[in-house]
């Protein structure tokens, strides 16, 4: 994926699974479910590089950029990123470029196979060019960013 086509989708965030395929922005694949009963509906583009999408309206509402596998079945996005983000960052890198996060959550234990984090901080995206919308960094205990969260400030739901 090219900077242009990552931009494209970041800012079309909001924008519902038929509206993305008619426009040519994603390709008419189905989208799959996790697990049975999950309000969320997931499409992988390519490894490392996944969309979910709300069940309901099938609203495409989060872009996961996975930069480190933490599990083994976990694919590791390895291609171009728009300005700003780098394939390897660690958190005082994000910090250092975007300043004080608007949220933020320490380390977190979490269950087998993921185990213990680094936590998460979380910018909103320049309201000009993607109104509505964040980025959140996720860490791995060592503090490297191990996911790029692109997705909405307010989904008007749970």
């Amino acid at each position: 994926m090219n900077v242009f086509e990552f931009e494209v989708l970041i800012e079309r965030i909001g924008t519902s699974h038929e509206v993305l395929v008619g426009q040519g922005v994603l390709p008419d694949q189905t989208l799959t479910e996790i697990y049975e009963g999950r309000d969320r509906l997931e499409l992988e583009l390519e490894p490392g590089i996944e969309l979910e999408f709300w069940r309901e309206t099938r609203r495409f509402e989060t872009l996961f950029v996975t930069l480190i596998r933490t599990i083994p079945s976990m694919s590791k996005y390895e291609g171009e990123l728009p300005i700003s983000y780098m394939l390897e960052m660690t958190q005082s890198d994000v910090h250092a470029v975007f300043g004080e996060p608007m949220a933020s959550k320490g380390p977190i234990k979490m269950p087998v196979p993921i185990g213990m984090t680094g936590g998460w901080d979380s910018y909103p995206l320049d309201p000009e060019l993607y109104p509505g919308k964040k980025v959140v960094f996720q860490y791995a205990q060592d503090m490297r960013v191990k996911t790029l969260v692109f997705t909405l400030i307010d989904k008007g739901h749970r």
